[in-house]
């Protein structure tokens, strides 16, 4: 009889031992109920983007929603699971009719049937907002041969904002944004003009646009000018015999707003004083070094002075004069 017990024991432990690892989930094949009454929520659908938005099943072990999309092809393919019962689509077509259906997924991964289907196509219902903070900064360095109107602006951050376009006039800086004026088209937020002559002025305006190709208003005229390169009058280049305080001089060139004097000890470094001179109505401009300077300059010396031409009162230097060399007394 005890033997009969420790049998029947065995069994039962076994029996629950087995029961135990049993995953309930496995055994889960239900499907759940399909999401019911898809809709787009029209006050956050337009401009490139739909707002879908259905009502969960009653199952209590839904995990997740499957979206399919139809993008005008007649076929249906997954986008995205959420597990929200809404979802945002953007970067939307304005010539695609979408199709949409959803299905809800639980635990076990036994995927519903699909929802109600909706069709709709993307309205374009504003233009884009006028570019910000576009500025502009022209060049002209010989040394690294480098003409050039540099522009730059902050990005758009419209859903359905495409690219910009460029306009450009070198006569007047009242110009319409036309066919006329049109330079080119970016997605960037920065341009290189590279078909510019020094001592010109250019006069640039910006306007974004989005996927439907409605534009924004233009942006307001920036205006630059690669400098032309100064000319240094005195000290002569190689002179000899020069003042312990010189007086330096150079051709002051159109459009011009501030120079910057740099007087070194060799070609290429050994900086010991500059200054900066703010451009007048006069053709020439001159500076003398001052008798107070920190640095006294010395007798049967050789010195290098350059300047650097600037078109805005910034410190990007539009333009470089050679640099001269001279000896002191």
């Amino acid at each position: 009889m005890a033997k009969r017990y420790l049998v029947l024991l065995l069994a039962m432990m076994i029996g629950l031992f087995m029961w135990s690892c049993t995953d309930p989930a496995e055994d889960d094949t239900t499907l759940p109920g399909a999401p019911a009454t898809l809709n787009y929520d029209a006050n956050q659908s337009g401009d490139g983007q739909i707002y879908l938005l259905w009502v969960a099943p009653a199952d209590k072990d839904v995990s997740l929603y499957r979206i399919y999309r139809d993008s005008g092809t007649g076929t249906f393919s997954e986008i995205i699971t959420v597990t929200e019962t809404f979802y945002l689509d953007t970067d939307l077509d304005y010539n695609v009719e979408y199709g949409y259906k959803v299905t809800a997924e639980d635990d076990s991964g036994n995927e519903s049937p699909f929802s109600n289907t909706i069709k709709l196509q993307p309205v374009n219902l504003y233009s884009p907002a006028t570019p910000a903070n576009l500025t502009i900064q022209a060049h002209n360095i010989e040394a690294d041969f480098e003409v050039n109107v540099e522009l730059t602006w902050s990005a758009n951050t419209e859903n359905d904002f495409s690219y910009y376009k460029i306009y450009k006039s070198a006569t007047t800086p009242l110009f319409v944004p036309d066919e006329a004026s049109f330079l080119d088209s970016v997605t960037s937020i920065f341009y290189l003009d590279e078909d510019v002559v020094p001592g010109n002025t250019y006069h640039y305006k910006l306007v974004a646009y989005d996927l439907g190709h409605k534009g924004s208003d233009p942006t307001i005229v920036v205006s630059d000018t690669p400098l032309e390169v100064p000319s240094q009058t005195l000290p002569a280049n190689l002179a000899e015999g020069v003042s312990l305080h010189p007086t330096f001089m150079w051709t002051n060139v159109n459009m011009a707003a501030k120079y910057k004097l740099v007087l070194r000890t060799s070609s290429q470094s050994g900086d010991i004083w500059e200054t900066d001179i703010t451009t007048t109505s006069t053709n020439t401009m001159s500076v003398t070094y001052p008798t107070d300077a920190t640095v006294a300059l010395s007798g049967n010396t050789r010195y290098y002075w350059f300047v650097a031409g600037f078109s805005q009162l910034n410190e990007e230097v539009n333009v470089y004069s050679a640099t001269s060399s001279f000896r002191t007394l």
